[in-house]
């Protein structure tokens, strides 16, 4: 009785297959976990938190001087203090966008079809990477890819 055996390419074939299967099998499983744990809207509202808290520790003597020189038309004394401002009140609805997301989150059921709210994210931090490399806008690119998962896990699942 003849014995055939496989050629050293149809052993590496079909191991690579199993591999992929294994990773794609696994990408899945991770994927899943993402979708279903509530952690995109607190990211975005710790990001916001951490905003609005480094105001007082990148900017002290922008937010001496709005407190010394009263509130009324200091915001517009010098480029230093308008930034200072803008800095401080980005973090507000920044905390307003993770808030309501996380209260989606909660419900355990992400409502379908919010790409307005995603492609404003996707936006933002685009933009905010671009014009200012060096900044915080790195800290949203785990938050915009969590939810686009889940809305597009929402919108597969809508009936």
């Amino acid at each position: 009785m003849p014995v055939t055996m496989r050629g050293e390419k149809g052993l590496f074939h079909e191991k690579i297959s199993e591999e992929k299967l294994l990773l794609k099998h696994d990408w899945k499983k991770l994927q899943a976990y993402f979708i279903e744990q509530r952690w995109v809207g607190r990211w975005i509202m710790g990001v916001a938190i951490t905003h609005v808290v480094f105001t007082f520790v990148l900017f002290p003597s922008q937010i001496a001087f709005i407190f010394m020189n009263g509130f009324v038309d200091t915001g517009i004394e010098s480029y230093e203090v308008s930034n200072t401002v803008w800095f401080f009140f980005f973090g507000l609805p920044l905390f307003l966008v993770g808030h309501l997301i996380d209260r989606d989150e909660k419900g355990k059921k992400i409502p379908p079809f919010q790409e307005v709210l995603l492609f404003t994210l996707v936006g933002m931090t685009a933009l905010g990477i671009m014009l200012i490399p060096v900044s915080g806008f790195w800290l949203m690119i785990p938050a915009v890819f969590g939810f686009y998962l889940k809305n597009k896990s929402a919108n597969d699942n809508w009936n």
